[in-house]
């Protein structure tokens, strides 16, 4: 596509960047009712059949979501032998189809290298964040609500591509989420305590951009016969990220790599603080030299996926 999105302030027109970063980013959530052009010049129903034609979906990639409830994949999919002669499970486009009028909801994840269009938007995402980007496709039908009230541990961008999808976002946040087992597997129950009363409620049209921050509740309904939208997940560097840099320099540090004192005694007890103490002293002059506050600047550069591209001649 020569119309492919690859500037960060057209992908949130008519709001300008300016004021997505003074007002909203990692702050509130945000909806800007965009062009159905803009959508068009990213993805479409054909450029959807065009990747669903590919031999590269297995149950990891290509999930079936029915009602709430995840469908198992060998409901859908069929043992192949793949090109390098081994036994595969891969969709079966017969058991896809009937699902899907049945209701299910179809997810397409880390879409991103698959499609010239979603590409353009992911790689835009992360040049401007120094971040690292995937994206994740939903179609929907009326009335079939696919997930529960749930919140993300990265920060998201949902671009509407065809049909209309009811949003629910609630007033809840949970307070910067990670990807750590602490925020794995929360219970349902739970989730639903934490979400809070509704805050807005946001129909999505074809051009239409939601943003919501790291953590924020929702959920989405479609209320057309069919809707399609695009989830653009952003992972930025954050303290933790920083601290592993730190915890390499440290290495370099024999303070650090010697023993702890024994701490059984009084004079232990004391001799242990007192190391502890030296660490942590040890710990600033190493965190906020020259290298250290190079090492977090440098954080946003090293985020983004380094792919792979080519420029070969035509001829």
């Amino acid at each position: 596509m020569d119309d492919k999105l690859t500037d960060f302030a057209k992908l949130l027109e008519p709001l300008g960047a300016q004021t997505f970063f003074a007002e909203y980013y990692h702050r509130r959530p945000l909806h800007v009712a965009g062009a159905t052009a803009k959508a068009a010049a990213i993805f479409s129903w054909r450029a959807l059949n065009d990747i669903l034609a590919m031999d590269v979906w297995d149950p990891s990639t290509l999930q079936l979501v029915l009602d709430r409830q995840r469908i198992p994949p060998g409901a859908y999919s069929r043992n192949v032998l793949n090109r390098g002669q081994r036994q595969v499970m891969q969709p079966d486009s017969g058991k896809v189809l009937e699902l899907l009028r049945r209701g299910a909801s179809l997810v397409l994840n880390n879409i991103e290298t698959l499609d010239a269009g979603v590409l353009a938007v992911a790689e835009t995402i992360a040049k401007r964040l120094g971040a690292k980007v995937s994206a994740n496709l939903y179609c929907s039908w009326q009335a079939h609500q696919a997930f529960d009230s749930h919140y993300d541990r990265h920060e998201v961008y949902a671009l509407q591509i065809a049909g209309a999808k009811r949003w629910n976002i609630y007033e809840g946040r949970m307070d910067n989420p990670i990807e750590h087992p602490a925020y794995y597997g929360i219970p349902q129950a739970e989730c639903d305590r934490l979400k809070g009363r509704v805050a807005a409620e946001v129909t999505m049209r074809p051009g239409d951009l939601l943003y919501l921050p790291r953590g924020q509740f929702h959920d989405a309904l479609a209320s057309s016969e069919a809707s399609m939208h695009l989830t653009f997940g952003c992972s930025e560097p954050t303290g933790l990220d920083w601290l592993t840099r730190m915890w390499e320099r440290a290495v370099g540090e024999s303070a650090y790599r010697a023993d702890l004192p024994l701490a059984d005694t009084p004079q232990g007890a004391a001799d242990l603080q007192g190391h502890l103490e030296d660490l942590v002293e040890q710990f600033r002059r190493v965190a906020l030299d020259e290298h250290g506050i190079a090492a977090a600047r440098d954080l946003r550069r090293a985020m983004p996926l380094k792919r792979n591209s080519f420029d070969l001649p035509e001829r």
